[in-house]
């Protein structure tokens, strides 16, 4: 059995970095809040609020620690702001998710119930798939602050704690992201079990058709209504910070090419490996927040159920009213998920996301380029 199997990798990093504290009985797939755990979930949390609350503060304090020498007064500032909103970020993370970790509870011990009920061994792999990607950009991402931060001239001080902090950070956004990413998989998993269902009991007689098609249904909508309801609620309220932080530090990797290479600010020998870093500074966020918005598979299977009634014969009985009904509904009802109301979380958000750190990128340069005149106009 795969090692992902039950999400039982995921329960156990989320347990180790103190976001999600349950204990997993493998034999009912149940979780479970014992003492111990919830213990420990506490004292995680406060260490976490303790240490965030300390980083921010030192950096309010002693914002020139953070000033890198290759950056002018522009470059600084949103360097700081970056660093901040980082321990912020964690910080309310932190309370959200031990404040309402029960409810997150059920929502995943559902989840579980639904992965052993619909979804085939073969998803393991999914699963699998989806942590070896988020491991393997945790590296790079580690990567590019230890050399970034280190050949910037940084303070010390303020070098250990951006790389422990953003790559904490790291971890910990990018992990609750493909976690929700499989959870959405186990969902749609679920409606093309049960769309499968339905394409299977049409060529059963009439009224074994009836029960078979009513249960699948009744299936079906409790994933919808668990997907637009605890789902959209408990994640989508972790998805509104976690993005709002990506997008604020995305434009940071451009910036970075434009103030060090591109100004020449680095030797012949540094050039290669300074231009590398910037272009890959990015990269390990806008991977995992693509793979967090391009996963659609919920809409698709719920739009195909409605392609499968439609073939169904009709009968002249009750039955057909209720697929009729159930029909109407689904043509003017589309699932949706959103970050707390505030943008929906699927496709057609990635363009108006890409645009608005294109935006925020120009004016970054603008604000830079106009600080440079400022100075070449004092000299005179």
């Amino acid at each position: 059995m795969s090692v992902c199997r039950d999400l039982r990798l995921y329960l156990r990093v989320l347990n180790s970095l103190g976001m999600m504290c349950w204990q997993f009985e493998r034999e009912q797939c149940l979780l479970q809040a014992t003492p111990e755990r919830e213990r420990y979930a506490l004292v995680y949390a406060v260490v976490i609020l303790s240490a965030t609350t300390g980083a921010f503060t030192y950096a309010h304090v002693q914002p020139q620690r953070f000033h890198l020498k290759i950056y002018n007064r522009t470059g600084n500032f949103y360097e700081t702001v970056i660093f901040r909103s980082s321990c912020l970020v964690l910080w309310l993370l932190y309370v959200c998710l031990y404040l309402r970790r029960h409810r997150h509870m059920a929502l995943v011990q559902s989840l579980l119930t639904i992965n052993r009920k619909c979804v085939i061994g073969s998803a393991d792999r999914q699963f699998l798939n989806n942590f070896i990607l988020y491991a393997a950009l945790s590296v790079i991402s580690f990567g590019n602050y230890i050399n970034g931060y280190s050949r910037s001239a940084t303070d010390s001080i303020a070098l250990v704690l951006s790389v422990v902090v953003y790559t904490y950070a790291f971890l910990v956004l990018c992990l609750l992201l493909v976690f929700f990413v499989c959870l959405k998989q186990i969902m749609a998993a679920g409606l093309t079990h049960y769309n499968a269902e339905l394409c299977h009991v049409i060529k059963e007689i009439p009224s074994y058709r009836s029960r078979q098609q009513i249960s699948s249904l009744n299936g079906r909508q409790e994933i919808l209504a668990l997907y637009e309801g605890e789902l959209n609620e408990c994640f989508g309220l972790l998805m509104l910070p976690i993005v709002a932080l990506v997008l604020l530090i995305s434009p940071s990797g451009p910036f970075y090419l434009i103030s060090t290479v591109l100004e020449g600010k680095c030797g012949p020998e540094q050039y290669i490996l300074m231009s590398v870093t910037s272009v890959f500074w990015d990269v390990p966020w806008m991977i995992m927040l693509v793979l967090m918005l391009r996963t659609n598979g919920i809409t698709v299977e719920a739009n195909k159920t409605a392609k499968i009634l439609a073939k169904v014969p009709r009968t002249g009985t009750g039955l057909d009213r209720m697929i009729e009904k159930f029909l109407l509904k689904n043509l003017r009802q589309q699932p949706i998920l959103t970050a707390y109301g505030f943008f929906a979380l699927d496709k057609s958000t990635l363009f108006k996301l890409f645009t608005a750190i294109f935006t925020y990128m120009v004016i970054l340069v603008q604000f830079k380029e106009m600080e440079n005149s400022t100075k070449s106009i004092n000299k005179f």
